[in-house]
């Protein structure tokens, strides 16, 4: 270990090789939005807080839904002045924007599954080989990794559901 005035002058020492206002420049720009819905109603000259406000959003989850203590549920009847907003928040103006991102968060997607190619060939080859008995694809030779017969059969029917790899058998 070195002595304790070494340690210090190590760690207050100037980066020279770091560009400072390159750095300045990078903390102030502004993040881009990938999100069209917002990027179309948020308004550069106001805060982020403000923003979400008047989208009918929250940008703080903590003080939105606030967790109850036990306190709380011990005696209720002390605190509930404490649950309570102490201000009315106004009117979401751009609540149209939660509407589609609440519309949007609704759909359903459809999953698409993948398999590597060493993956393909082994179920292709297993299933030529012997149909629906996984045991005895268990205890082929080509089954390096050692899968067991339920490993096997969650592959297959994995394999089975990506479209257009069942056109290979």
């Amino acid at each position: 270990m070195g002595s304790r005035k070494n340690r210090s002058s190590k760690r207050n020492s100037y980066r020279y090789s770091v560009d400072r206002k390159k750095l300045w420049k990078k903390a102030k720009k502004v993040p881009k939005i990938e999100c069209t819905q917002l990027k179309q109603a948020w308004s550069e000259k106001k805060s982020i807080a403000t923003n979400f406000a008047e989208m009918g959003l929250s940008h703080n989850a903590n003080r939105t839904l606030k967790i109850r203590k036990t306190q709380h549920f011990i005696r209720p009847e002390e605190y509930e002045e404490q649950l309570q907003p102490k201000h009315k928040k106004p009117a979401a103006t751009k609540s149209y924007v939660a509407d589609q991102l609440a519309e949007e968060a609704s759909l359903t997607k459809e999953r698409v599954y993948t398999l590597s190619n060493q993956l393909q060939k082994f179920c292709t080859k297993m299933i030529d080989k012997y149909g629906e008995d996984y045991a005895a694809m268990a205890k082929d030779p080509r089954n390096y990794y050692q899968r067991t017969p339920k490993q096997i059969k969650g592959t297959i029917q994995l394999f089975k559901q990506v479209p257009g790899l069942m056109k290979h058998i």
